[in-house]
Protein backbone atom coordinates (compact mmCIF):
# COMPACT_ATOMS: atom_id res chain seq x y z
CA UNK A 1 0.00 0.00 0.00
CA UNK A 2 0.94 3.67 0.02
CA UNK A 3 2.53 5.48 2.95
CA UNK A 4 -0.87 5.77 4.56
CA UNK A 5 -3.10 2.72 4.84
CA UNK A 6 -6.59 2.95 3.40
CA UNK A 7 -9.92 2.55 5.18
CA UNK A 8 -12.89 1.89 2.89
CA UNK A 9 -16.37 2.48 4.27
CA UNK A 10 -16.93 0.22 7.24
CA UNK A 11 -14.06 -2.12 6.44
CA UNK A 12 -10.38 -1.40 6.18
CA UNK A 13 -7.97 -2.50 3.51
CA UNK A 14 -4.37 -2.99 4.64
CA UNK A 15 -5.02 -3.40 8.34
CA UNK A 16 -8.73 -4.08 8.59
CA UNK A 17 -10.73 -6.51 6.50
CA UNK A 18 -14.20 -7.92 6.88
CA UNK A 19 -14.32 -11.54 7.95
CA UNK A 20 -16.74 -14.09 6.60
CA UNK A 21 -19.18 -13.53 9.46
CA UNK A 22 -18.70 -9.78 9.82
CA UNK A 23 -21.10 -7.35 8.20
CA UNK A 24 -21.72 -3.71 7.58
CA UNK A 25 -24.81 -2.09 9.05
CA UNK A 26 -26.74 -3.54 6.11
CA UNK A 27 -30.16 -3.80 7.66
CA UNK A 28 -28.29 -4.81 10.83
CA UNK A 29 -28.09 -8.36 9.58
CA UNK A 30 -26.20 -9.79 12.50
CA UNK A 31 -24.09 -12.92 12.18
CA UNK A 32 -24.96 -16.04 14.07
CA UNK A 33 -23.87 -16.15 17.70
CA UNK A 34 -20.52 -17.68 18.39
CA UNK A 35 -16.83 -16.84 18.20
CA UNK A 36 -15.80 -14.38 15.49
CA UNK A 37 -12.85 -15.08 13.20
CA UNK A 38 -9.61 -13.43 14.23
CA UNK A 39 -9.57 -10.72 11.58
CA UNK A 40 -9.60 -6.99 12.08
CA UNK A 41 -12.84 -5.26 11.19
CA UNK A 42 -16.42 -4.64 12.13
CA UNK A 43 -18.77 -7.32 13.44
CA UNK A 44 -21.99 -7.69 15.40
CA UNK A 45 -22.78 -9.74 18.46
CA UNK A 46 -26.00 -9.74 20.48
CA UNK A 47 -27.30 -6.55 18.89
CA UNK A 48 -24.02 -4.73 19.62
CA UNK A 49 -21.50 -3.50 17.07
CA UNK A 50 -17.76 -4.07 17.55
CA UNK A 51 -14.64 -2.94 15.73
CA UNK A 52 -11.62 -5.15 16.26
CA UNK A 53 -8.26 -3.40 15.72
CA UNK A 54 -4.94 -4.98 15.06
CA UNK A 55 -2.03 -4.30 17.39
CA UNK A 56 -0.40 -0.97 16.63
CA UNK A 57 -3.32 0.43 14.66
CA UNK A 58 -3.30 4.22 14.42
CA UNK A 59 -5.77 6.43 12.56
CA UNK A 60 -3.32 9.32 12.12
CA UNK A 61 -1.65 7.88 9.04
CA UNK A 62 -4.51 5.67 7.88
CA UNK A 63 -6.68 7.05 5.11
CA UNK A 64 -10.26 6.40 6.18
CA UNK A 65 -12.88 7.67 3.78
CA UNK A 66 -16.54 7.61 2.91
CA UNK A 67 -17.73 5.68 -0.13
CA UNK A 68 -20.88 3.96 -1.38
CA UNK A 69 -21.04 0.34 -0.34
CA UNK A 70 -23.57 -0.39 -3.12
CA UNK A 71 -25.27 -2.97 -0.97
CA UNK A 72 -29.09 -2.90 -1.44
CA UNK A 73 -29.51 -3.90 2.19
CA UNK A 74 -27.44 -0.92 3.41
CA UNK A 75 -29.26 2.44 3.39
CA UNK A 76 -27.30 5.23 1.73
CA UNK A 77 -27.90 8.33 -0.38
CA UNK A 78 -25.51 10.48 -2.41
CA UNK A 79 -25.87 13.45 -4.74
CA UNK A 80 -24.01 16.02 -6.80
CA UNK A 81 -24.97 18.85 -9.15
CA UNK A 82 -23.95 19.30 -12.76
CA UNK A 83 -22.28 22.63 -11.98
CA UNK A 84 -21.07 24.60 -8.97
CA UNK A 85 -22.60 27.95 -9.97
CA UNK A 86 -25.67 29.13 -11.87
CA UNK A 87 -27.51 32.28 -12.85
CA UNK A 88 -31.12 32.88 -11.87
CA UNK A 89 -33.39 31.27 -14.44
CA UNK A 90 -31.01 28.38 -15.11
CA UNK A 91 -31.65 24.73 -14.26
CA UNK A 92 -29.86 22.93 -11.45
CA UNK A 93 -29.59 19.23 -12.28
CA UNK A 94 -29.19 16.94 -9.30
CA UNK A 95 -27.72 13.49 -9.79
CA UNK A 96 -28.69 11.05 -7.04
CA UNK A 97 -27.89 7.45 -6.16
CA UNK A 98 -29.56 5.71 -3.26
CA UNK A 99 -30.48 2.29 -1.95
CA UNK A 100 -33.67 3.85 -0.62
CA UNK A 101 -36.87 3.84 -2.65
CA UNK A 102 -37.39 7.59 -2.60
CA UNK A 103 -35.72 10.78 -1.43
CA UNK A 104 -36.58 14.30 -0.37
CA UNK A 105 -34.55 17.30 -1.49
CA UNK A 106 -34.28 20.54 0.45
CA UNK A 107 -32.44 23.63 -0.84
CA UNK A 108 -31.40 26.28 1.70
CA UNK A 109 -29.71 29.65 1.19
CA UNK A 110 -27.03 29.40 3.85
CA UNK A 111 -25.68 32.24 5.96
CA UNK A 112 -26.36 33.94 9.29
CA UNK A 113 -30.03 32.99 9.05
CA UNK A 114 -30.38 29.93 6.80
CA UNK A 115 -33.45 30.24 4.59
CA UNK A 116 -35.19 27.25 2.94
CA UNK A 117 -36.11 28.15 -0.65
CA UNK A 118 -37.28 24.85 -2.16
CA UNK A 119 -38.35 21.37 -1.16
CA UNK A 120 -39.34 18.29 -3.13
CA UNK A 121 -40.73 15.09 -1.60
CA UNK A 122 -41.20 11.45 -2.59
CA UNK A 123 -38.82 11.48 -5.53
CA UNK A 124 -38.16 7.96 -6.88
CA UNK A 125 -34.50 6.95 -6.96
CA UNK A 126 -32.34 3.89 -7.47
CA UNK A 127 -28.82 2.68 -6.87
CA UNK A 128 -26.27 3.44 -9.57
CA UNK A 129 -22.92 1.69 -9.61
CA UNK A 130 -19.73 3.74 -9.64
CA UNK A 131 -17.48 3.46 -12.67
CA UNK A 132 -13.91 2.52 -11.83
CA UNK A 133 -12.58 5.95 -12.81
CA UNK A 134 -15.39 7.98 -11.24
CA UNK A 135 -12.93 10.28 -9.44
CA UNK A 136 -11.58 11.67 -12.74
CA UNK A 137 -14.44 11.07 -15.19
CA UNK A 138 -17.36 11.70 -12.84
CA UNK A 139 -19.91 9.32 -11.34
CA UNK A 140 -22.07 9.34 -14.45
CA UNK A 141 -25.36 9.02 -12.59
CA UNK A 142 -28.49 10.16 -14.41
CA UNK A 143 -30.35 13.32 -13.45
CA UNK A 144 -32.83 12.57 -10.66
CA UNK A 145 -34.32 16.03 -10.27
CA UNK A 146 -34.18 19.42 -12.01
CA UNK A 147 -34.91 22.72 -10.29
CA UNK A 148 -35.20 25.99 -12.16
CA UNK A 149 -33.72 28.85 -10.12
CA UNK A 150 -36.26 31.65 -9.65
CA UNK A 151 -35.40 34.86 -11.49
CA UNK A 152 -35.49 36.86 -8.25
CA UNK A 153 -33.32 34.50 -6.16
CA UNK A 154 -30.47 36.48 -4.55
CA UNK A 155 -26.84 35.65 -5.13
CA UNK A 156 -25.43 33.36 -2.44
CA UNK A 157 -24.52 29.81 -1.48
CA UNK A 158 -27.31 27.24 -1.56
CA UNK A 159 -27.01 24.00 0.37
CA UNK A 160 -28.69 20.89 -0.97
CA UNK A 161 -29.75 18.28 1.58
CA UNK A 162 -30.89 14.93 0.18
CA UNK A 163 -32.61 12.51 2.59
CA UNK A 164 -33.91 8.98 2.42
CA UNK A 165 -35.59 6.79 5.00
CA UNK A 166 -36.51 3.14 5.40
CA UNK A 167 -38.51 2.39 8.51
CA UNK A 168 -36.75 4.04 11.44
CA UNK A 169 -33.42 4.28 9.64
CA UNK A 170 -32.52 7.42 7.70
CA UNK A 171 -29.54 8.88 5.84
CA UNK A 172 -28.79 12.31 4.45
CA UNK A 173 -26.03 13.93 2.42
CA UNK A 174 -25.18 17.55 1.62
CA UNK A 175 -24.05 19.22 -1.55
CA UNK A 176 -24.18 22.85 -2.62
CA UNK A 177 -23.88 25.45 -5.35
CA UNK A 178 -23.59 29.20 -5.79
CA UNK A 179 -26.15 31.45 -7.42
CA UNK A 180 -24.55 34.27 -9.37
CA UNK A 181 -26.01 37.79 -9.38
CA UNK A 182 -28.71 38.29 -11.97
CA UNK A 183 -27.31 39.98 -15.06
CA UNK A 184 -30.14 42.50 -15.07
CA UNK A 185 -29.62 43.69 -11.48
CA UNK A 186 -27.12 46.24 -10.05
CA UNK A 187 -23.95 44.69 -8.77
CA UNK A 188 -22.66 44.74 -5.22
CA UNK A 189 -19.36 46.52 -4.58
CA UNK A 190 -17.71 43.24 -3.58
CA UNK A 191 -17.38 39.99 -5.51
CA UNK A 192 -16.76 37.03 -3.22
CA UNK A 193 -14.87 34.26 -5.03
CA UNK A 194 -15.12 30.83 -3.47
CA UNK A 195 -12.08 28.53 -3.45
CA UNK A 196 -13.87 25.67 -5.18
CA UNK A 197 -10.68 24.28 -6.74
CA UNK A 198 -9.30 23.68 -3.27
CA UNK A 199 -12.63 22.07 -2.32
CA UNK A 200 -12.21 19.67 -5.22
CA UNK A 201 -8.56 18.98 -4.42
CA UNK A 202 -9.29 17.86 -0.85
CA UNK A 203 -12.61 16.13 -1.49
CA UNK A 204 -11.70 12.50 -0.74
CA UNK A 205 -15.15 11.02 -1.35
CA UNK A 206 -14.60 7.48 -2.58
CA UNK A 207 -10.95 7.53 -1.49
CA UNK A 208 -9.43 9.80 -4.14
CA UNK A 209 -8.21 13.39 -4.07
CA UNK A 210 -5.10 15.36 -4.97
CA UNK A 211 -3.67 13.89 -1.74
CA UNK A 212 -4.81 10.28 -1.62
CA UNK A 213 -5.64 7.46 -3.97
CA UNK A 214 -5.49 3.69 -4.01
CA UNK A 215 -4.87 1.19 -6.78
CA UNK A 216 -3.57 3.87 -9.13
CA UNK A 217 -1.10 3.11 -11.94
CA UNK A 218 2.50 4.31 -12.25
CA UNK A 219 3.03 4.49 -8.52
CA UNK A 220 0.67 7.43 -8.03
CA UNK A 221 -0.37 7.95 -4.41
CA UNK A 222 -2.88 10.65 -5.28
CA UNK A 223 -5.28 11.30 -8.15
CA UNK A 224 -3.84 13.88 -10.58
CA UNK A 225 -7.23 14.32 -12.27
CA UNK A 226 -10.45 15.00 -10.40
CA UNK A 227 -14.01 15.57 -11.53
CA UNK A 228 -16.51 17.92 -9.90
CA UNK A 229 -19.21 15.38 -10.77
CA UNK A 230 -19.02 13.47 -7.51
CA UNK A 231 -20.47 14.02 -4.03
CA UNK A 232 -18.64 16.10 -1.44
CA UNK A 233 -17.20 14.19 1.50
CA UNK A 234 -18.96 14.65 4.81
CA UNK A 235 -18.11 17.91 6.56
CA UNK A 236 -17.03 19.96 3.55
CA UNK A 237 -20.46 21.56 3.09
CA UNK A 238 -21.85 21.29 6.63
CA UNK A 239 -20.05 20.51 9.88
CA UNK A 240 -21.39 20.29 13.44
CA UNK A 241 -21.12 23.15 15.90
CA UNK A 242 -18.15 22.61 18.19
CA UNK A 243 -16.15 20.43 15.82
CA UNK A 244 -12.43 21.24 15.90
CA UNK A 245 -10.51 23.35 13.40
CA UNK A 246 -7.05 22.41 12.12
CA UNK A 247 -4.96 24.44 14.60
CA UNK A 248 -5.30 22.77 17.98
CA UNK A 249 -6.96 24.96 20.58
CA UNK A 250 -4.74 23.83 23.45
CA UNK A 251 -1.04 24.40 24.09
CA UNK A 252 0.67 21.05 24.49
CA UNK A 253 2.64 20.32 27.65
CA UNK A 254 6.38 19.59 27.49
CA UNK A 255 7.24 16.10 26.17
CA UNK A 256 3.72 15.54 24.91
CA UNK A 257 2.71 13.62 21.82
CA UNK A 258 1.60 15.63 18.77
CA UNK A 259 -2.08 16.56 18.67
CA UNK A 260 -4.32 16.15 15.62
CA UNK A 261 -7.82 16.83 16.99
CA UNK A 262 -9.46 16.98 13.56
CA UNK A 263 -8.32 13.45 12.72
CA UNK A 264 -9.53 12.21 16.10
CA UNK A 265 -12.93 13.83 15.59
CA UNK A 266 -13.29 12.67 12.00
CA UNK A 267 -12.47 9.06 12.82
CA UNK A 268 -14.80 8.84 15.81
CA UNK A 269 -17.71 10.80 14.30
CA UNK A 270 -17.65 9.59 10.71
CA UNK A 271 -16.46 12.73 8.93
CA UNK A 272 -13.93 13.09 6.17
CA UNK A 273 -10.39 13.16 7.44
CA UNK A 274 -9.94 16.28 5.30
CA UNK A 275 -13.16 18.10 6.18
CA UNK A 276 -11.44 21.10 7.79
CA UNK A 277 -8.85 21.44 5.03
CA UNK A 278 -11.35 23.11 2.74
CA UNK A 279 -14.93 23.91 2.08
CA UNK A 280 -17.91 26.09 2.70
CA UNK A 281 -18.47 24.99 6.30
CA UNK A 282 -14.96 25.68 7.57
CA UNK A 283 -13.87 28.74 5.60
CA UNK A 284 -16.35 30.56 3.39
CA UNK A 285 -19.34 30.38 5.69
CA UNK A 286 -17.74 32.21 8.69
CA UNK A 287 -16.83 35.13 6.44
CA UNK A 288 -20.29 35.28 4.88
CA UNK A 289 -21.91 35.29 8.33
CA UNK A 290 -19.60 38.16 9.37
CA UNK A 291 -20.47 40.08 6.21
CA UNK A 292 -24.21 39.66 6.78
CA UNK A 293 -23.88 40.71 10.42
CA UNK A 294 -22.11 43.87 9.26
CA UNK A 295 -24.53 44.63 6.40
CA UNK A 296 -21.80 44.05 3.82
CA UNK A 297 -23.40 43.05 0.53
CA UNK A 298 -21.66 40.39 -1.55
CA UNK A 299 -22.06 38.96 -5.01
CA UNK A 300 -20.88 35.36 -5.35
CA UNK A 301 -18.85 33.43 -7.90
CA UNK A 302 -16.44 30.47 -7.98
CA UNK A 303 -12.90 29.99 -9.16
CA UNK A 304 -14.33 28.13 -12.14
CA UNK A 305 -16.15 31.33 -13.14
CA UNK A 306 -12.97 33.35 -12.70
CA UNK A 307 -11.15 30.91 -14.97
CA UNK A 308 -13.72 30.87 -17.76
CA UNK A 309 -14.97 34.47 -17.82
CA UNK A 310 -12.21 37.01 -18.56
CA UNK A 311 -14.49 39.95 -17.74
CA UNK A 312 -15.94 38.51 -14.53
CA UNK A 313 -14.33 41.15 -12.30
CA UNK A 314 -15.33 44.18 -14.35
CA UNK A 315 -17.38 46.72 -12.42
CA UNK A 316 -16.49 45.49 -8.93
CA UNK A 317 -14.58 47.71 -6.55
CA UNK A 318 -13.25 44.81 -4.51
CA UNK A 319 -12.67 41.09 -4.85
CA UNK A 320 -12.56 38.99 -1.67
CA UNK A 321 -10.94 35.56 -1.28
CA UNK A 322 -10.91 33.75 2.07
CA UNK A 323 -9.78 30.59 3.81
CA UNK A 324 -7.71 27.86 2.26
CA UNK A 325 -7.14 28.86 -1.36
CA UNK A 326 -4.30 26.72 -2.68
CA UNK A 327 -5.05 25.82 -6.31
CA UNK A 328 -5.18 28.32 -9.19
CA UNK A 329 -5.01 28.27 -12.97
CA UNK A 330 -2.88 30.56 -15.11
CA UNK A 331 -6.07 32.19 -16.41
CA UNK A 332 -7.27 33.00 -12.89
CA UNK A 333 -4.03 34.78 -12.05
CA UNK A 334 -4.10 36.74 -15.29
CA UNK A 335 -7.63 37.91 -14.48
CA UNK A 336 -6.58 39.10 -11.01
CA UNK A 337 -3.49 40.89 -12.32
CA UNK A 338 -5.48 42.69 -15.03
CA UNK A 339 -8.10 43.70 -12.52
CA UNK A 340 -5.60 45.18 -10.05
CA UNK A 341 -3.61 46.96 -12.75
CA UNK A 342 -6.83 48.53 -13.98
CA UNK A 343 -7.80 49.90 -10.58
CA UNK A 344 -9.41 46.97 -8.77
CA UNK A 345 -8.73 46.04 -5.17
CA UNK A 346 -8.16 42.51 -3.89
CA UNK A 347 -8.61 41.50 -0.25
CA UNK A 348 -7.18 38.03 0.25
CA UNK A 349 -7.79 36.75 3.77
CA UNK A 350 -6.43 33.35 2.82
CA UNK A 351 -3.40 31.10 2.98
CA UNK A 352 -1.37 28.60 0.97
CA UNK A 353 -1.10 30.07 -2.53
CA UNK A 354 0.90 27.19 -3.95
CA UNK A 355 -0.06 25.10 -7.01
CA UNK A 356 -0.83 25.79 -10.63
CA UNK A 357 -3.60 23.59 -12.00
CA UNK A 358 -5.42 23.24 -15.31
CA UNK A 359 -9.12 22.80 -16.01
CA UNK A 360 -10.49 20.69 -18.85
CA UNK A 361 -13.87 19.43 -20.10
CA UNK A 362 -15.58 22.81 -19.67
CA UNK A 363 -14.11 23.17 -16.19
CA UNK A 364 -15.46 19.89 -14.85
CA UNK A 365 -12.06 18.15 -14.63
CA UNK A 366 -9.18 19.50 -12.56
CA UNK A 367 -5.56 18.51 -13.28
CA UNK A 368 -2.75 18.69 -10.70
CA UNK A 369 0.29 16.46 -11.11
CA UNK A 370 2.15 18.44 -8.44
CA UNK A 371 5.36 16.69 -7.36
CA UNK A 372 4.96 14.24 -10.27
CA UNK A 373 4.55 16.97 -12.90
CA UNK A 374 8.05 16.68 -14.38
CA UNK A 375 7.68 12.96 -15.07
CA UNK A 376 3.95 12.64 -15.77
CA UNK A 377 2.22 15.88 -16.77
CA UNK A 378 1.39 15.64 -20.52
CA UNK A 379 2.53 19.26 -21.04
CA UNK A 380 6.01 18.71 -19.63
CA UNK A 381 7.79 18.51 -22.99
CA UNK A 382 5.51 20.73 -25.04
CA UNK A 383 5.43 24.40 -26.00
CA UNK A 384 2.77 24.85 -23.31
CA UNK A 385 5.01 23.66 -20.48
CA UNK A 386 4.65 26.96 -18.57
CA UNK A 387 1.23 25.63 -17.61
CA UNK A 388 2.85 22.59 -15.98
CA UNK A 389 0.82 21.69 -12.90
CA UNK A 390 3.55 22.28 -10.37
CA UNK A 391 4.31 24.99 -7.82
CA UNK A 392 4.40 28.53 -9.19
CA UNK A 393 8.07 29.00 -8.35
CA UNK A 394 9.12 26.09 -10.56
CA UNK A 395 11.64 27.40 -13.13
CA UNK A 396 9.52 25.92 -15.93
CA UNK A 397 6.57 28.05 -14.83
CA UNK A 398 8.65 30.99 -13.60
CA UNK A 399 5.79 33.00 -12.12
CA UNK A 400 6.35 33.25 -8.35
CA UNK A 401 3.18 33.36 -6.32
CA UNK A 402 4.27 36.54 -4.56
CA UNK A 403 4.10 38.43 -7.87
CA UNK A 404 0.29 38.36 -7.73
CA UNK A 405 -0.65 38.34 -4.04
CA UNK A 406 2.57 39.52 -2.37
CA UNK A 407 3.08 36.21 -0.56
CA UNK A 408 3.76 32.59 -1.42
CA UNK A 409 3.18 29.22 0.22
CA UNK A 410 6.74 28.04 -0.40
CA UNK A 411 7.95 30.49 2.25
CA UNK A 412 5.13 29.33 4.67
CA UNK A 413 3.61 26.76 5.49
CA UNK A 414 2.45 25.10 8.77
CA UNK A 415 1.65 26.55 12.16
CA UNK A 416 -0.09 25.29 15.28
CA UNK A 417 -0.65 21.78 13.96
CA UNK A 418 1.12 18.72 15.30
CA UNK A 419 4.55 19.90 16.42
CA UNK A 420 4.80 22.60 13.78
CA UNK A 421 5.07 25.67 16.04
CA UNK A 422 2.88 23.93 18.65
CA UNK A 423 3.33 26.63 21.30
CA UNK A 424 3.23 29.72 19.12
CA UNK A 425 0.83 32.47 20.09
CA UNK A 426 -1.61 31.50 17.33
CA UNK A 427 -1.73 35.12 16.20
CA UNK A 428 0.23 37.75 14.28
CA UNK A 429 2.85 40.14 15.71
CA UNK A 430 2.36 43.75 14.58
CA UNK A 431 5.32 45.64 13.06
CA UNK A 432 3.67 48.59 11.32
CA UNK A 433 0.83 49.72 13.62
CA UNK A 434 0.59 53.05 11.79
CA UNK A 435 -0.71 51.37 8.64
CA UNK A 436 -4.30 52.19 7.67
CA UNK A 437 -5.34 48.56 8.12
CA UNK A 438 -4.85 48.93 11.90
CA UNK A 439 -6.93 52.09 12.26
CA UNK A 440 -9.14 51.92 15.33
CA UNK A 441 -7.57 48.73 16.69
CA UNK A 442 -5.29 50.36 19.30
CA UNK A 443 -2.60 47.83 18.36
CA UNK A 444 1.01 48.80 19.07
CA UNK A 445 4.37 47.72 17.72
CA UNK A 446 5.11 44.21 18.98
CA UNK A 447 1.53 43.41 19.96
CA UNK A 448 0.11 40.01 19.12
CA UNK A 449 -3.49 39.70 18.01
CA UNK A 450 -5.80 36.84 17.12
CA UNK A 451 -4.07 34.25 19.29
CA UNK A 452 -7.12 33.25 21.29
CA UNK A 453 -8.95 32.51 18.04
CA UNK A 454 -5.89 30.80 16.50
CA UNK A 455 -6.04 32.92 13.35
CA UNK A 456 -2.44 32.02 12.43
CA UNK A 457 -2.41 28.56 10.81
CA UNK A 458 -2.85 25.94 9.73
CA UNK A 459 -1.19 26.84 6.43
CA UNK A 460 0.26 30.30 5.94
CA UNK A 461 1.99 32.31 3.21
CA UNK A 462 5.27 34.16 3.65
CA UNK A 463 8.25 35.77 1.96
CA UNK A 464 11.99 35.70 2.05
CA UNK A 465 12.64 38.65 4.36
CA UNK A 466 15.19 40.48 6.47
CA UNK A 467 14.93 42.90 9.38
CA UNK A 468 15.96 46.54 9.09
CA UNK A 469 15.70 48.73 12.17
CA UNK A 470 13.30 46.33 13.82
CA UNK A 471 10.92 46.01 10.88
CA UNK A 472 10.68 43.06 8.43
CA UNK A 473 11.33 43.87 4.77
CA UNK A 474 11.02 41.67 1.66
CA UNK A 475 14.32 40.71 0.04
CA UNK A 476 14.98 40.92 -3.68
CA UNK A 477 14.69 37.14 -3.85
CA UNK A 478 11.13 37.30 -2.52
CA UNK A 479 9.62 38.35 -5.89
CA UNK A 480 7.13 40.55 -4.02
CA UNK A 481 5.92 43.63 -5.94
CA UNK A 482 7.89 46.83 -5.39
CA UNK A 483 6.54 48.71 -2.39
CA UNK A 484 5.22 45.64 -0.55
CA UNK A 485 4.97 46.37 3.16
CA UNK A 486 5.04 43.59 5.76
CA UNK A 487 2.54 44.73 8.39
CA UNK A 488 2.58 41.74 10.73
CA UNK A 489 4.04 38.25 10.82
CA UNK A 490 4.71 35.08 12.80
CA UNK A 491 6.75 31.92 12.34
CA UNK A 492 5.89 28.67 10.59
CA UNK A 493 7.56 25.27 10.32
CA UNK A 494 7.81 22.52 7.72
CA UNK A 495 9.34 19.75 9.78
CA UNK A 496 7.96 17.78 12.70
CA UNK A 497 10.96 16.78 14.79
CA UNK A 498 10.81 13.48 16.65
CA UNK A 499 12.00 14.13 20.21
CA UNK A 500 11.39 10.51 21.21
CA UNK A 501 8.30 11.24 23.29
CA UNK A 502 6.58 7.93 23.94
CA UNK A 503 3.53 7.33 21.77
CA UNK A 504 4.34 10.00 19.20
CA UNK A 505 2.94 9.54 15.70
CA UNK A 506 3.55 12.29 13.15
CA UNK A 507 1.14 13.34 10.44
CA UNK A 508 2.95 16.19 8.66
CA UNK A 509 6.45 14.79 9.03
CA UNK A 510 9.28 16.46 7.14
CA UNK A 511 8.28 18.54 4.12
CA UNK A 512 11.60 20.28 3.71
CA UNK A 513 12.68 18.38 0.57
CA UNK A 514 10.06 19.69 -1.85
CA UNK A 515 10.10 23.16 -0.28
CA UNK A 516 13.88 23.32 -0.65
CA UNK A 517 13.46 22.44 -4.31
CA UNK A 518 10.77 25.10 -4.72
CA UNK A 519 12.67 27.85 -2.93
CA UNK A 520 16.27 27.23 -3.82
CA UNK A 521 16.22 24.94 -6.84
CA UNK A 522 18.29 22.26 -5.12
CA UNK A 523 18.02 19.87 -2.22
CA UNK A 524 20.96 19.51 0.14
CA UNK A 525 21.55 19.72 3.87
CA UNK A 526 21.77 23.52 3.84
CA UNK A 527 18.64 24.12 1.78
CA UNK A 528 16.65 21.50 3.67
CA UNK A 529 17.47 23.18 6.98
CA UNK A 530 16.42 26.54 5.58
CA UNK A 531 13.25 25.10 4.07
CA UNK A 532 12.23 23.66 7.44
CA UNK A 533 11.69 27.24 8.60
CA UNK A 534 8.91 29.48 7.32
CA UNK A 535 6.73 32.44 8.13
CA UNK A 536 3.25 33.82 7.63
CA UNK A 537 2.59 37.48 6.98
CA UNK A 538 0.13 40.27 6.38
CA UNK A 539 1.22 42.46 3.48
CA UNK A 540 -0.15 45.41 1.54
CA UNK A 541 0.92 46.93 -1.76
CA UNK A 542 -0.26 49.02 -4.71
CA UNK A 543 0.17 47.94 -8.32
CA UNK A 544 -0.94 49.93 -11.31
CA UNK A 545 -4.14 51.70 -10.31
CA UNK A 546 -5.19 49.08 -7.77
CA UNK A 547 -4.25 47.61 -4.41
CA UNK A 548 -3.83 44.24 -2.70
CA UNK A 549 -4.17 43.40 0.97
CA UNK A 550 -3.16 39.86 1.85
CA UNK A 551 -3.57 38.36 5.32
CA UNK A 552 -1.72 35.15 4.50
CA UNK A 553 -3.35 32.62 6.80
CA UNK A 554 -6.04 30.09 6.02
CA UNK A 555 -7.44 30.56 9.53
CA UNK A 556 -8.04 34.33 9.38
CA UNK A 557 -11.78 33.61 9.35
CA UNK A 558 -11.46 31.93 12.76
CA UNK A 559 -11.05 35.44 14.16
CA UNK A 560 -14.41 36.37 12.65
CA UNK A 561 -16.01 33.14 13.85
CA UNK A 562 -14.77 33.70 17.42
CA UNK A 563 -15.31 37.47 17.32
CA UNK A 564 -11.73 38.56 17.85
CA UNK A 565 -12.11 42.35 17.94
CA UNK A 566 -8.81 43.03 16.17
CA UNK A 567 -9.45 40.62 13.30
CA UNK A 568 -12.94 42.02 12.87
CA UNK A 569 -11.78 45.65 12.82
CA UNK A 570 -8.95 45.00 10.38
CA UNK A 571 -11.36 43.16 8.07
CA UNK A 572 -13.80 46.09 8.20
CA UNK A 573 -11.00 48.57 7.55
CA UNK A 574 -9.87 46.72 4.43
CA UNK A 575 -13.35 46.31 2.99
CA UNK A 576 -14.34 49.91 3.72
CA UNK A 577 -11.19 51.32 2.12
CA UNK A 578 -11.43 49.03 -0.91
CA UNK A 579 -15.08 49.86 -1.61
CA UNK A 580 -15.12 53.61 -1.07
CA UNK A 581 -15.67 55.92 -4.02
CA UNK A 582 -12.48 57.08 -5.79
Amino acid sequence: MTRRDVVFGASIAAGFSSGANSTTDAGKQHPAAGPQPRVAGQFWSNEQKFLRRGQGFDATNTEFFEAPLEDPAYLEVWCYTDRLSYFPGEDVRLHVSSTGREVSIEIIRDGKNPLPVHRAEHLPVRLHKLPANFYEAGCGWPVAYTWRIPEDLPSGFYMVIVRTQTGEESREQEHGFFVRPARSKPRADILFISSTCTWNAYNDWGGFSHYVGWGLPDGFRFAPRLSIHRPFARGIIRSPTGSPRKPHSTTIAPHSVPLYPVIDFAFTHGYSKWFTNCGWATYERPFVVFAEENQIQLDYATQLDLHSEPNLLDGYRCVVIVGHCEYWTWEMREAIDRYVAGGGNVARFAGNFCWQIRLEDAGTQQIAYKTRAHDSDPLRNTEHRRKLTTFWEDPVVNWPGAATFGLSAVYGVYAHVGVNVPRGSGGFTVYRPEHWAFTGTDLYYGDDFGGNARIFGYEVDGLDYTFRDGVPEPTERSAAPVGTEILAMALASNREIDRGNRGSVFYYGDGSDWIAKARYGEVNERTREAAARGSGMIVSFNRGKGSVFHAGSSEWVAGLLHRDVFTEQITRNVLQRFTRSP
